[in-house]
């Protein structure tokens, strides 16, 4: 994917040059005129980037830059009079039509040994679908950045989040890297030391720099020499495991700028990850090029097995059910809460790991607390009373806990009266995702819950993939009615129901295929509707297609004209780039008019997983926990508020977006 698609679609930004032509009538016109054309793709600017925009060079041509960076149906569905010519049809016509269509690729394929670039497909009327639905939905706030900062911000704000990178974002830094200066990069505080390896590896390439030059930079991005073993590591690897000899200078040079204690204490973490930091020794020829006595006597204890790791100190303590194990975590709180589920299997209390880890909340991870508020605040009731009890108090602890990691940031809500205006949104459906977030990322991140507007009478879930070679992806619908039984819809089960009806499976490139969710027949008899994508065959995973554009929109028309396919009726889209084959990529709750993106990848041979039914610890739990550690108040109305929460991009002065922000986690 481009840069700028991405920028667009993780970002919601668009690049253009902040020129400072004078404000002319002609011009504004010009770019309201864009902004009217914006809103018919779903998406509008800001009051203050109309006029950015007015003053700018740019303004032509940005309809059609942002269209192709939207993503396109490109072909059309078997048949393309869906879905009213799959509901009339009858179920032996249709799977004649599907067993004539797999002879002609499989079969064929089978038989003669020899590839099939397209399979038969049946001649079935085609009306030309060229009205556009009602608008369904609100027009999402894109955002303008100059041109001249499209890398480095970006860079900036990927990189400041205490959380792993998607895909998609691991995508733009590489991209970044390229374009920033060594300078530019040295000087980026990377949070999440998991996200440090691509700036590393940058610098540490680096032409432009002498070897002190490059040191000092690299000192700066490594918070302890434990970040540069992993970064070496990475760099080892691509480097085929050679380095040169002034790369190993370079490198035992930057572990010796670190204190020695600093050294000692990640030099052996594990007993797993010694047998690695031994050979990465190996590699860059420490002895040889070590210059501090003392550190090379740490590194001879390693060799020797006579250098313990902190961790196999502090878990011997555990296994002898020490009460100083405790005094050893509270040291390292971050790894006593990363540690909680393995010191509650040991036997030690809850109160006990509340009253050591309450005076450290400061330093703690608000993301592991979200995790742990998270995963401890799921359904218990299969529990016995003893193991719920304990699960009630835990949860109150991490709550709590987590309040008053927060009270800790400093963000815009502090003691201010905030209006939250979410309207699209169902907070009390919608969780913060972290560790379990879909790779594929997208501005709108996973376990966010749309509220589904009324207007909207049906669901549709849709695929367009295209390849240089046969690709075949299939769509599932798994749905499941109040008395828990399955009615599964898509490439393996049913082509139909009352509820749902499937496009056709066509198994060749260039191709599109749906699957709708009609909501009023819905309301009759099911609970949800989960909406998942499997690659049948063609390539090991979804990375390696060359396009593969998936969504999920709303439809209010019902007549053969209307298109099937409308950008500004989309929830949400995404182009699948991910290392799996098979995805949970969205579920509905039909009842609460809700729906959700997932994301999240399928074990082996699954297709029938049902929504959850009790997220535990929602968004609007989030925000009350968050509010209260901010010491802020939610105002009843816009008007007497100092701040209004949105969603997304802020449209207005007055506005912050929770999504910006990264929920405040940071601060």
């Amino acid at each position: 994917m481009h840069y700028d698609q991405l920028l667009f679609s993780e970002l919601r930004l668009v690049a253009v040059s902040f020129d400072t032509a004078p404000l002319t009538e002609e011009n504004m016109v010009k770019a309201m005129t864009v902004n009217i054309e914006l809103n018919a793709l779903g998406y509008t600017l800001s009051a203050a980037d109309i006029v950015t925009l007015a003053r700018s060079a740019d303004a032509d041509g940005l309809p059609e830059r942002v269209r192709s960076y939207i993503g396109d149906v490109k072909a059309k569905p078997m048949y393309p009079d869906f879905p009213s010519q799959v509901m009339e049809m009858d179920e032996a016509v249709f799977r004649f039509h599907q067993l004539v269509h797999y002879f002609s690729t499989y079969g064929i394929e089978e038989l003669t040994g020899q590839p099939v670039a397209k399979g038969w497909l049946p001649e079935m009327q085609d009306t030309e679908k060229t009205e556009p639905d009602d608008t369904l939905l609100d027009a999402k706030v894109l955002a303008l950045i100059d041109t001249k900062d499209k890398y480095l911000l970006p860079c900036k704000k990927i990189l400041g989040k205490t959380e792993r990178m998607t895909d998609k974002e691991c995508m733009m830094i590489a991209e970044c890297a390229k374009n920033l200066s060594a300078e530019e990069l040295s000087g980026i505080t990377v949070t999440f030391k998991q996200n440090l390896l691509l700036v590393f590896q940058a610098l540490f390439a680096a032409e432009n720099l002498s070897s002190a030059e490059k040191c000092s930079a690299l000192h700066a991005v490594c918070q302890h020499t434990g970040d540069v073993w992993k970064c070496m590591d990475y760099v080892l690897t691509h480097a085929h495991y050679h380095f040169r000899t002034s790369q190993k200078r370079l490198l035992v040079k930057l572990l010796e700028s670190f204190p020695l204690a600093d050294f000692r204490g990640n030099l052996i973490l594990s007993g797993k990850k010694r047998e690695r930091t031994l050979l990465m020794l190996q590699y860059i020829d420490f002895n040889t090029y070590s210059r501090d006595p003392a550190f090379a006597k740490a590194v001879a204890e390693l060799r020797a097995g006579t250098l313990r790791s902190w961790e196999s100190e502090v878990k011997d303590m555990v296994s002898r059910k020490a009460p100083e194990a405790l005094d050893a975590y509270a040291e390292r709180p971050g790894m006593m809460l990363r540690h909680l589920t393995y010191l509650l299997r040991n036997g030690y209390a809850v109160k006990d790991l509340f009253d050591r880890l309450l005076p450290h909340a400061a330093e703690l991870s608000p993301q592991t607390l979200v995790s742990l508020v998270t995963f401890f605040s799921r359904d218990t009731s299969g529990l016995d009373d003893l193991h719920y009890q304990e699960a009630v108090v835990l949860r109150q602890m991490l709550r709590y806990l987590l309040q008053a990691r927060l009270s800790a940031n400093e963000t815009v809500l502090r003691g201010k009266k905030v209006y939250v205006s979410m309207p699209d949104f169902d907070l009390d459906r919608s969780t913060v995702r972290i560790a379990d977030k879909s790779a594929e990322g997208g501005y709108i991140r996973s376990g966010l819950a749309y509220r589904i507007p009324e207007e909207v009478r049906c669901i549709r879930f849709f695929v367009y993939w295209n390849d240089k070679q046969r690709v075949d992806i299939d769509l599932h619908g798994a749905a499941f009615d109040w008395q828990n039984n399955e009615i599964n819809v898509g490439w393996n089960a049913n082509f139909k129901s009352n509820e749902l009806v499937f496009s056709g499976d066509i198994t060749h490139s260039d191709a599109a295929e749906y699957i709708d969710v009609d909501l009023d027949k819905a309301r009759e008899s099911l609970r949800s509707v989960t909406l998942n994508i499997n690659l049948y065959s063609g390539y090991p995973t979804f990375k390696e297609i060359d396009e593969c554009f998936v969504g999920i929109m709303g439809v209010s028309g019902t007549g053969e004209e209307i298109k099937l396919y409308d950008p500004k009726n989309c929830f949400f889209t995404h182009y699948l780039t991910g290392s799996y084959r098979r995805i949970n990529y969205g579920w509905i709750d039909i009842a609460n008019r809700a729906l959700v993106f997932d994301g999240i990848p399928l074990e082996t041979g699954g297709y029938y997983e049902e929504a959850p039914r009790n997220n535990g610890f929602t968004l609007a739990d989030y925000l009350d926990l968050l509010f209260g550690a901010q010491g802020a108040s939610f105002a009843v109305s816009a008007e007497e508020a100092d701040v209004i929460l949105v969603m997304g991009k802020p449209s207005s002065e007055k506005e912050q977006s929770l999504i910006d922000h990264n929920f405040f986690l940071e601060g």
